[in-house]
């Protein structure tokens, strides 16, 4: 015959298997409807700070025009080199390509307006450029 442990220990195992296979029967429907439930139910989202508000910017704001710097092209360009043409500066082709020509324009305008001469086209350059302050090229005074 057989050790009496190991058939104690076959019937407990037997035991065991039966349980969790009756409660593995009963909770296997309940987690289904449950996560049924989740996926029905949505989740709601939490609230967005004011101080995150406040930092976003308003898409229908204006945005800021680029700096114009050699290799930058387009209307903007053009826009330049005719007002700097007009006020002297320019004696180039008007083809919206800022080139070698349109950055010794720009820096010559600066210099002569009190601008820092970098040769790009930002806020204050433009500003000035297109304002009626706008000083024309004068050969040396």
């Amino acid at each position: 015959m057989k050790n009496p442990k190991t058939i104690a220990g076959l019937a407990v195992l037997a035991v065991l298997l039966a349980l969790g296979g009756l409660l593995a029967s009963r909770m296997i429907p309940t987690i289904r409807e449950t996560r049924l439930e989740m996926s029905l139910t949505p989740t709601p989202l939490p609230e967005i700070p004011a101080s995150v508000r406040r930092v976003t910017p308003d898409p229908a704001a204006p945005t800021a025009a680029p700096i114009l710097r050699t290799g930058s092209r387009g209307q903007a360009v053009t826009d330049v080199q005719s007002r700097l043409k007009t006020l002297g500066y320019y004696q180039g082709e008007i083809d919206g390509q800022f080139g070698a020509g349109t950055k010794e324009a720009v820096t010559a305008f600066q210099q002569r307006n009190g601008l820092e001469p970098d040769g790009m086209v930002g806020d204050d350059t433009r500003e000035l450029l297109f304002s009626a302050q706008a000083r024309p090229w004068a050969a040396e005074e």
